[in-house]
């Protein structure tokens, strides 16, 4: 066990920091192995490639999460972040890649049409990780009336939660999307489509 761990460790100083940002090793347990996860896309990058999609390509079987994608497809550049790119398969499902290793970290598992699984546009000062935390940590739906959009003041009536970590920032969900909300105006800041 000494010996995997020890050459474990040579391997993550060998491939670098690039190899660090993409892969967890977790040990559980005195006999467990070590247990490697593909670290998803950041929400900026998996909101790029849904706004941007590109002719679907067709390749055999069904690709996921971890896979690796052939050499001979082509992949998109994802701006401002060039560690990512980017394809949509036959099913037209928008897949984010690992530029380094053309590995899969993100697919929508779910097939829900581009148009209704596209993130709503977030001002510049709501972090990334902050729509990650909201998206990741559903809550009950509060019942609004009427549409809900960016800038809207959502009633006193409806509860709101605060998000961990991010003083001035709640949180709530409509119709099974997070909104966002700037606590001390109660307006909307983001939402998922």
């Amino acid at each position: 066990m000494r010996k995997f761990l020890l050459s474990t460790a040579l391997m993550a100083l060998v491939a670098g920091p690039a190899l660090a940002q993409g892969i967890i090793v977790d040990q559980s347990g005195p006999s467990a192995g070590p247990v490697i996860a593909v670290v998803p896309a950041p929400p900026s990058v998996r909101r790029y490639v849904v706004d941007n999609p590109t002719p679907p390509v067709v390749l055999e079987g069904r690709i996921s999460q971890g896979s690796v994608v052939p050499a001979d497809v082509e992949l998109v550049p994802v701006p401002e972040h060039p560690g990512y790119v980017y394809f949509y398969d036959a099913d037209n499902r928008p897949i984010v890649v690992r530029a380094e290793d053309r590995q899969v970290v993100y697919v929508d598992e779910d097939g829900i049409p581009v148009e209704e699984g596209a993130l709503a546009a977030a001002p510049d000062d709501v972090p990334d990780e902050l729509i990650g935390y909201v998206t990741e940590h559903p809550l009950d739906p509060v019942a609004i009336d009427g549409d809900v959009e960016i800038g809207y003041e959502v009633p006193a009536s409806a509860e709101l939660q605060p998000v961990e970590g991010y003083d001035g920032y709640s949180y709530f969900y409509h119709e099974g999307r997070p909104y966002v909300v700037k606590t001390a105006e109660r307006r909307v800041v983001y939402y998922a489509r």
